[in-house]
């Protein structure tokens, strides 16, 4: 029996037996109600996000991982992706509970082999038609094909990824799903880009808002989606308003347009009787991003870890949750873990969740 379990068994015992000693003279406990424990999976308030992680802790992840990809020529990556994930999900917690990531190197290295052998087949395929063409027009349209599938594959690492991230984070125990299929997605974005081409960049807006409400309404926590009530409107003005600005101000506004639509959007999303709140600004995205920038300039990259856990954070520091949760009502939906293929497409195409 290990130490720890064998002192805490002698302590057990002692606590019975001195219970059992003082057991005549011991007042009544109070025997707490059903009600009472239906109250305690009760959440209700303001309930912050927050990041904890150390960049001494990380420094040491990164510097492990790099020495472990060098030895084996970049064969170690996906398991030192599994581990950085690991610890970036386990630092962020919310009403004192951790997130958790439950995916393996393993399966991320199935996935990326599988990717690599789509991407040799396609580009088989296409140098093997390239051989056989002489006129100019086919050329062309062998080119746009080529292009056309590449976007699609870009698709399916997007929702791939989403996939995939979902079906393996979990808070309490509770694991998330993302239920938007491909076939779904591809319309969605196919449909907004047509319509922003068409209308000369003005549909754009109204295509985020689509989008967003796509993504975050086919997400579940458990049994529970979440919701969102954005409206294409109001997206529009927020946008509008902040490219003139940009212009303006050359390029400066930039970050001040991104924070108003990030808060819009986080603001407008809920979960059962709760809503998001966030507090992003352009001001303090902008001073952060110039503060990631310099500690990686002056340290050369070596400080990358102290700048990651800085930004993450001020990022999750300006999220919290408002409202009530009960999490009685929340139950472990049917799971559907969700191949690795989309996650190592995500790595090609630099497609991030």
């Amino acid at each position: 029996m290990p130490e720890d379990d064998k002192e805490q068994t002698e302590f057990d015992e002692e606590l019975n037996r001195q219970e059992a000693l003082n057991a005549e003279t011991a007042e009544p406990k109070p025997v707490p109600d059903v009600e009472s424990e239906v109250e305690e999976t009760v959440l209700e308030g303001v309930l912050p996000l927050s990041f904890n992680g150390n960049g001494v802790e990380l420094f040491g992840i990164l510097i492990n991982n790099f020495l472990l990809n060098l030895v084996t020529l970049g064969i170690y990556y996906p398991w030192a992706k599994a581990k950085q994930l690991r610890y970036y999900y386990g630092a962020s917690r919310i009403h004192d509970s951790d997130f958790q990531f439950h995916g393996s190197g393993g399966e991320m290295f199935i996935g990326l082999l599988k990717v690599l052998g789509v991407l040799l087949v396609l580009d088989l395929v296409y140098e093997g038609i390239l051989a056989g063409i002489i006129e100019e027009w086919l050329l062309l349209l062998a080119g746009l094909l080529y292009a056309l599938t590449f976007l699609l594959l870009m698709l399916i690492a997007s929702v791939g990824v989403r996939r995939y991230r979902m079906s393996r984070t979990s808070w309490r125990g509770i694991r998330f799903r993302f239920l938007g299929t491909f076939k779904a997605t591809g319309i969605l974005i196919a449909r907004g880009w047509l319509l922003t081409l068409l209308s000369l960049g003005l549909y754009y807006p109204y295509y985020l808002n689509r989008f967003q409400d796509y993504w975050t309404t086919k997400t579940t926590f458990g049994n529970i989606p979440f919701s969102y009530d954005g409206q294409g409107k109001e997206v529009f003005r927020i946008w509008l308003k902040g490219i003139l600005l940009t212009i303006l101000t050359l390029g400066i506004y930039l970050f001040w347009l991104r924070a108003n639509l990030q808060r819009y959007f986080w603001n407008r999303t809920g979960y059962g009787e709760a809503r998001i709140i966030s507090t992003l600004y352009g001001g303090k995205l902008l001073k952060e991003s110039l503060i990631f920038l310099l500690i990686m300039i002056f340290t050369l990259g070596i400080g990358r870890a102290w700048a990651v856990v800085r930004y993450k954070k001020f990022y999750l520091g300006t999220l919290s949750l408002e409202g009530k949760i009960n999490l009685a009502e929340i139950k472990q939906a049917e799971a559907e873990l969700a191949g690795a293929t989309g996650e190592g497409m995500a790595d090609f195409f630099d497609v991030e969740m």
